[in-house]
């Protein structure tokens, strides 16, 4: 991940939990590769792209992990940032504070590290069917801007193809 400046740590409440928001740097990633395993919802990468995501020569991006007040992650997002825009790639919080605020945060601290560095809006793609995800995005200010036919490819078991969902942020 290419970051210009210092990992920054914002303190944010969810609830009765305190969070914390922070860069994330490669020791973080088996914890990373955990939460992303446990969420059926996130997108699930190989283990090697985590690890390219904080190469030198990878494409700018933003990696950011939620911590408990013990320090322990409890989600994360990566983004990555190209001409004044971002693509939100990957987002996942632990499966028993799904729901109560941690997404939300981190969110939040996305649009605080996109703003830092200048994008003007932030862009992201999920399955049409995926209503819990799609109201989440909706409820962090996100708009409904087109759709992607037959986007994403269905599972071993199932041949049909799903439509993506687009939606965007103008910061």
């Amino acid at each position: 991940m290419k970051a210009a400046n210092e990992p920054s740590s914002a303190s944010v409440s969810a609830g009765k939990h305190t969070f914390s928001a922070r860069l994330a740097t490669p020791a973080d990633i088996p914890t990373i590769l955990a939460i992303e395993r446990a969420a059926g919802s996130a997108a699930h990468w190989p283990e090697n792209t985590y690890y390219e995501v904080f190469t030198p020569e990878a494409p700018a991006r933003i990696a950011i992990v939620l911590q408990d007040q013990s320090h322990s992650i409890q989600g994360f997002v990566i983004a990555r940032l190209t001409s004044g825009e971002c693509e939100l790639e990957n987002i996942a919080v632990t499966p028993n504070l799904q729901r109560r605020g941690a997404g939300t945060n981190l969110i939040q601290s996305l649009i605080a590290a996109v703003r830092e560095r200048g994008a003007l809006s932030i862009h992201l793609e999920v399955r049409d069917s995926n209503s819990a995800a799609r109201a989440f995005y909706e409820k962090c200010g996100f708009a409904n801007t087109g759709r992607r036919p037959k986007y994403y490819s269905g599972s071993e078991e199932e041949e049909e193809q799903e439509d993506a969902m687009l939606y965007s942020l103008f910061l």
